[in-house]
């Protein structure tokens, strides 16, 4: 988590370098519930910022029950035309968090998590600074165990196991997102 603040630190004091905005909008935050992101515009195609969120996961098959994650992390965007109208835009995305997976029996796993995705989309830009983006892309995940709490000897540990090891790497994300923005 200290390691995320420091390069968020570290990109948003270097936009002298990289060449800062001439207009007067210099922020985004866009949101889709789960997914809150703040980003500060370097120039006319760039932006950095960091991502929040919780998550959960109505899961329901293999002994697992839910899944609840919590994640911070830094992003950058890049549009090919400009942030400030209708562009595609590439979003990298760097994370860390903690799920909680429940079993049917009420145990729960909690997994450490660092997160890495490539996103791709579509951003639609209107006259009242709103916008709109619409994309996916690959995801990895690398999560370790932290801790269990267990209600019983069922094994469900196993079903939960095989679950991380299946969404590590996942070509195109298992949903596509939708964010509503606001420039200002």
């Amino acid at each position: 988590m200290k390691h995320l603040l420091i390069i968020l630190s570290v990109l948003l004091l270097s936009s002298p370098v990289i060449g800062e905005t001439s207009e007067e909008k210099q922020f985004i935050a866009t949101t889709n519930i789960f997914v809150n992101t703040f980003s500060y515009i370097l120039n006319k195609q760039n932006a950095v910022g960091f991502h929040f969120g919780k998550g959960f996961t109505d899961i329901n098959e293999d002994n697992i029950e839910k899944g609840e994650t919590i994640f911070l992390g830094v992003n950058y965007t890049y549009t090919l035309d400009c942030l400030q109208c209708d562009s595609i835009f590439i979003l990298p995305l760097l994370g860390r968090g903690n799920t909680v997976y429940t079993t049917n029996d009420g145990s729960t796993y909690t997994y450490s998590r660092l997160d890495i995705y490539l996103l791709g989309g579509y951003r639609w830009y209107f006259e009242n600074d709103l916008s709109v983006q619409f994309g996916m892309g690959p995801s990895s995940v690398n999560a370790s165990k932290k801790s269990e709490n267990l209600k019983s000897n069922k094994g469900y540990g196993n079903d939960v196991e095989d679950r991380v090891k299946k969404r590590r790497f996942e070509l195109i994300n298992h949903t596509p997102f939708l964010f509503i923005g606001y420039t200002f």
